[in-house]
């Protein structure tokens, strides 16, 4: 009988070493695929959060704290001034911006893009979209630093790149280019319903806006290359003037921010530190009687557009009564308020630009140009009647020399770029308008740069710590980790 048992026991045994076998087997498979397993992953969120990060990034610090006040568009208050005066020493600042795009869009865009080229879960339609977001995310990271991660950036999670080699910035314009060429090839005959019918927060799944905005990025990326490489900026000009672009605010690339505080700029106006214009720019408003006077600038409380000056040393802004200054304009820094990413007005001042200088066709040139300004005053719901005023001035007109009429394009586009202040000091570093001075007066303060403009953010220490192998190759090749050291298309 004990024999039998001890049998029983035995088989019982064998029995239960084979299931929990068995079962760890399939535990451990489970445990190698699951890893692999996309197909359970849903690419839309993913993707809709990059566009929406794509169109934030427009408010972060490497505008607020930064390009808005090197181009001269507003001062910000207390600490947030500093960059105003060209000093440097913000390296906490830097890294945020940084690393706010990579982990903000390019992460989650990388993903949507290894998702939608898998076999199991492949979209042409959806990874064309989504490499227009990835575009755009890294040309806002290449000008704002010059050489950064491009090939390797950004797949930390996707191919364990955690120290990713730098990429030349012409080698990632002309990539990008490609890559824009590419989606547009895919989109303009694609199905939509291959697309993201209810998770695109950009167009709402319309794919011929996404053609027009891939052509018009693609454009911007032509003409910044103008002044490095002539030859090929005319040939992808040439492309992008053969496919549809913006022309009308209809296509306009925008988002309203509907989560927390809204549109960041509403905090700025109404927190601390305040922000309050720049005098060059109400200056430039006033004395042209314009109309968006009153939409970019609030009047101070005696009733009058006053502006802060920019560049002041720290005893000329004690005396100069910075709190009384006008603020930014309601329309742009309300919760509610548009962020605007790409505009039609932007693409007729890029257009204009072409013909004076590629084509060398005036009247077209003109023709354009008053194109670009009627596109942004109805951006902003200018009155009919403004309107046709303001058409009528001679702003409005372009006249005298090659060099005078380019200096009132890029006066207007500035302009027209608001409230994208990222762009406007993009675009002032790229045509040298409006001109910048270098700083001489003794109320102003020189900074890091002897007076001159800033033309581009630091490497970190923290990525100088974390992949200084690579970060240095590109200082080695782009030159010293200053923020006076010109990135690669700027040599104008």
């Amino acid at each position: 009988m004990k024999n039998l048992q001890n049998i029983a026991y035995k088989v019982l045994v064998i029995l239960l070493v084979g299931f929990v076998v068995t079962s760890c087997e399939d535990t451990l498979e489970d445990v190698r695929e699951n890893p692999n397993n996309v197909t359970s992953i849903d690419d839309a969120p993913l993707f809709a959060n990059a566009a929406r990060s794509l169109f934030n990034g427009t408010l972060d610090e490497g505008s607020y704290r930064f390009a808005g006040q090197y181009g001269h568009y507003y001062v910000a208050g207390s600490t947030a001034r500093q960059p105003d005066q060209y000093t440097d020493g913000f390296d906490g600042n830097y890294n945020g911006i940084y690393n706010g795009m990579y982990s903000g869009v390019i992460k989650h865009i990388e993903e949507v893009l290894v998702l939608t080229s898998e076999p199991e879960t492949e979209n042409p339609v959806r990874h064309a979209i989504a490499d227009v977001v990835a575009a755009m995310g890294f040309a806002r990271i290449t000008d704002g630093f010059g050489e950064v991660p491009y090939t390797e950036g950004g797949k930390g999670k996707t191919e364990d790149i955690l120290t990713p080699k730098y990429d030349t910035q012409e080698f990632i314009y002309n990539d990008l280019i490609d890559r824009l060429s590419q989606s547009i090839n895919v989109l303009k005959t694609a199905d939509p319903a291959m697309g993201y019918p209810d998770s695109d927060p950009v167009f709402d799944n319309d794919l011929d806006r996404w053609v027009r905005m891939a052509n018009s990025m693609r454009l911007r990326l032509a003409m910044r290359m103008r002044f490095v490489n002539p030859t090929l900026s005319q040939q992808v000009v040439a492309l992008c003037l053969s496919e549809p672009l913006m022309e009308d605010n209809a296509h306009n690339a925008y988002m309203i921010e509907t989560e927390g505080q809204g549109n960041a700029w509403y905090g700025r106006r109404t927190g601390f530190p305040s922000i309050k214009m720049s005098t060059m720019f109400i200056g430039q408003l006033e004395g042209t009687a314009d109309p968006r006077l009153s939409v970019f600038v609030e009047k101070d409380g005696n009733g009058n557009y006053t502006g802060q000056k920019n560049g002041l040393n720290d005893e000329a802004f004690g005396q100069s009564d910075f709190a009384s200054k006008s603020d930014m304009g309601i329309p742009l820094s309300s919760k509610d308020s548009k962020i605007f990413l790409m505009t039609a007005s932007e693409i007729y001042f890029l257009r204009a630009e072409i013909a004076l200088i590629y084509d060398n066709n005036p009247t077209d040139a003109n023709n354009l140009y008053r194109m670009g300004i009627e596109a942004s005053l109805e951006q902003w719901d200018i009155d009919a009647a403004e309107i046709t005023s303001f058409l009528a001035s001679p702003t409005a007109t372009l006249t005298g020399s090659v060099d005078e009429q380019e200096e009132q394009l890029g006066t207007q586009m500035w302009i027209a770029l608001t409230p994208n202040y990222y762009e406007g000091w993009t675009h002032i570093r790229r045509t040298g308008y409006p001109v910048i001075e270098q700083r001489t007066d003794p109320d102003l303060e020189k900074g890091a740069t002897n007076g001159i403009l800033p033309t581009r953010f630091l490497y970190s220490s923290f990525e100088m710590s974390s992949n200084g192998t690579n970060a240095s190759e590109a200082i080695n090749r782009q030159g010293a980790n200053k923020i006076d050291t010109p990135i690669w298309w700027d040599k104008n």
